[in-house]
Formats: C-alpha cells, structure tokens, sequence
C-alpha cells in the first residue's frame, strides 16, 4: 500500500511540474505599430500559446497524446492561426477582441475539442479582424 502511495505522490508533483513549466512560457507583451493596430506576429504567438497551455491543461500534450510535445502544439497551433490571420484577408487586428478570444480560449472545456481558432467563437476572422 506504501507503493501506491508514494506513486500517487509522484504522479501528483509531476502533473504539477508539467503544468507549470506550460505556465512558465509567458504570454509576449502585445506589441503596436504606428497605427495602434496589433501585430499579427504577435497576435500568432498568443494564440498559439493560449491554446497549447489549454491542451496541456486537458492532458492532451506528451507521449500518445494528441501533441508529442508542446512545440509541436505551438507549431500546429501558430500555423492555424496564421491561416486564420492571414494579412490579406485581416489587415488590422483588435486587440480588445483578441483578449477576448485568449479568455475563451482558456476557458474552453476540455470536453470540447479546439482543432482550429474558428472553433471558438469569439476567435473567427470576423470577430478578431477590423473591417476598414
């Protein structure tokens, strides 16, 4: 019964190890240009990052999960978003709307499964993007 135990032990501090070093990667600051406008680079890196520390918390990173590892989910995640974001298609980006999408992003149940930004509503192209 000891065994069990300390295993139960061990599991514990590494899920919380594992949690951490997903918290540890710190959302960049979101960067302007000369119009106000937010960047797309940045814009990319937040989401991506937004949505791989959600997969970490929902277990869906490691070995024979959905992402080998968490660059892996930052690259699948930071190409959507760029298909998403695509500057032809979203000249200037909103901030305020943006904020908005990282917080459903995190808030999104694990049960619900995040392939892609347009799952999220407040994350479409429509929502995210000013129309000029």
């Amino acid at each position: 019964m000891e065994l069990k135990s300390r295993l139960a032990v061990c599991g514990v501090v590494v899920s919380l190890v594992v949690l951490a070093c997903g918290r540890d990667r710190s959302e960049p600051a979101a960067t302007t240009t000369t119009t106000g406008a937010l960047s797309h680079d940045d814009a990319i890196v937040r989401l991506a990052t937004a949505r791989c520390d959600r997969e970490v918390s929902c277990n869906e990173v490691g070995a024979g999960k959905k992402y080998a590892d968490h660059d892996a989910c930052i690259r699948e995640a930071g190409q959507n978003a760029r298909g998403t974001l695509r500057v032809d298609e979203c000249a200037t980006l909103d901030p305020s709307k943006l904020s908005s999408c990282l917080n459903d992003i995190k808030n999104e149940r694990c049960s619900n499964p995040l392939d892609s930004l347009e799952t999220v509503t407040s994350c479409t192209r429509s929502k995210l993007c000013v129309e000029k």
